[in-house]
């Protein structure tokens, strides 16, 4: 029985291993070290009691739904291709090993053995750039995904507990076909989880389109509005006394620069989303006497994050700090925004004004349905959706409170690929 459980927890330790690196999951090593002792346990209770192996998957995708709270469908997706890799690598492992090694104890602990090392391996070397799973897909795919998933579990597994002698005997030809069938649905999952990347990008681009154009029409409108300027200084110069045209031409241009050069810097803006949803901001700032001060560099948050993610991030921070400044009670009206790179590192900061440093929980922040509004029935999402994108991508949120001034500094660590905690106060 020691030995059934030794093997389970390796086994088990592989699965959820693959599966973490598979969905860039964190590496917490408590939970990772929870679910894989808990599993392991049961599983070894249920193969002693005669239960059926369906039973051991059940127990596996319910204690990782406890433990990571996921999506049910996602785990069943999930685990379910880690195990077939897991399943695929053992059969090819065996052919091998069992040219050499006899004994079948010792067999699958060097099985067990090797693909433990293995993991490890793939794993420090970062050969998963991107998370594997998609969380756009529709349910109608994704239970496509798992239905086959499912399938091609079920037979194997129905096949080696009727008769694992035609497994044995017909092992190379299993292994080929099952790493078709294995290859082909990771293809058609990364083809069907490209083409609703595509769609979510476009529907951005087009969403915004609109905002392209009235920024195109606004510069238009300042070069002909340039011809007025002009004529303006010259009557200036002809009705105003000498002594005087210095200064009512001084702060004649302050007025009108002012605003010039908010709209002129944002050709300078590459990124599109950007350049739109800061253009956006700075009319509703116009609109509500806002003091709303921008610095975007280019290509800082490009390579990171797709114009979806850019569009959400942004548009919640900005939402949120306009939602605080507008209060009635908000005396001083500043909002700035930031995107730049330091020492390599991609920052995007926002600060604006708060009305009562003591009326913000800060440990709560990111949660689920938080507000500050006084608003009955208002939930909060947009902090937490926050939180979900910048988490994805392995960054950093460091808030706190400075001067009445709340400032966020989101940040992403790309070239360790690692990241400290993913929230600080």
């Amino acid at each position: 029985m020691l030995n059934d459980f030794m093997l389970s927890i390796m086994d088990t330790f592989s699965v959820i291993y693959l599966w973490i690196i598979l969905t860039k999951k964190e590496k917490h090593i408590f939970s990772l070290l929870a679910s894989v002792i808990i599993i392991s346990i049961l599983v070894t209770v249920t193969d002693h009691l005669g239960l059926n192996f369906i039973f051991t998957y059940i127990i596996d995708i319910i204690v990782i739904k406890v433990i990571y709270k996921k999506n049910f469908k996602n785990i069943i997706f999930e685990l379910l291709l880690s195990v077939l890799i897991i399943i695929l690598i053992q059969l090819i492992l065996f052919v091998v090993i069992n040219k050499f090694v006899y004994d079948s104890t010792i067999q699958d602990f060097a099985i067990e053995s090797i693909i433990l090392v293995c993991l490890v391996i793939f794993s420090r070397f970062n050969l998963v750039n991107k998370n594997f799973i998609a969380e756009k897909i529709t349910n109608d795919i994704l239970f496509y995904f798992v239905l086959t998933s499912i399938i091609y579990v079920m037979i194997i597994k129905f096949i080696w507990e009727y008769d694992r002698k035609i497994i044995m005997d017909n092992l190379i030809i299993i292994s080929v076909v099952l790493s078709i069938l294995i290859i082909s649905q990771v293809f058609t999952y990364l083809y069907v989880a490209k083409v609703v990347k595509e769609k979510e990008t476009l529907k951005v681009s087009n969403e915004y389109n609109s905002i392209i154009n009235e920024i195109v029409q606004e510069i238009k409108q300042r070069q002909h509005d340039f011809i007025n300027y002009k004529n303006t200084i010259r009557g200036i110069v002809q009705v105003v006394e000498e002594k005087d045209i210095k200064s009512v031409i001084t702060n004649y241009m302050k007025d009108e620069e002012t605003y010039d050069n908010k709209i002129n810097e944002l050709i300078y803006i590459d990124n599109a989303i950007i350049r739109s949803i800061i253009y956006r901001d700075i009319c509703k700032a116009e609109k509500y006497n806002i003091n709303f001060k921008y610095q975007i560099e280019n290509n800082v948050l490009d390579n990171i994050l797709g114009y979806h993610e850019i569009s959400n991030l942004l548009n919640n921070m900005l939402n949120n700090a306009f939602d605080e400044v507008l209060k009635e009670e908000c005396d001083k009206k500043n909002i700035e925004v930031r995107i730049y790179n330091l020492e390599g590192t991609p920052h995007l900061i926002v600060k604006n004004q708060i009305v009562n440093p003591n009326n913000i929980n800060l440990n709560e922040m990111f949660t689920r349905g938080y507000t500050t509004k006084n608003i009955k029935g208002t939930r909060g999402y947009g902090l937490y959706n926050v939180q979900k994108i910048v988490n994805s991508h392995k960054g950093c949120i460091n808030f706190y409170v400075e001067h009445e001034t709340i400032i966020f500094d989101i940040y992403f660590n790309n070239s360790s690929g690692k990241s400290g905690s993913p929230i600080r106060v």
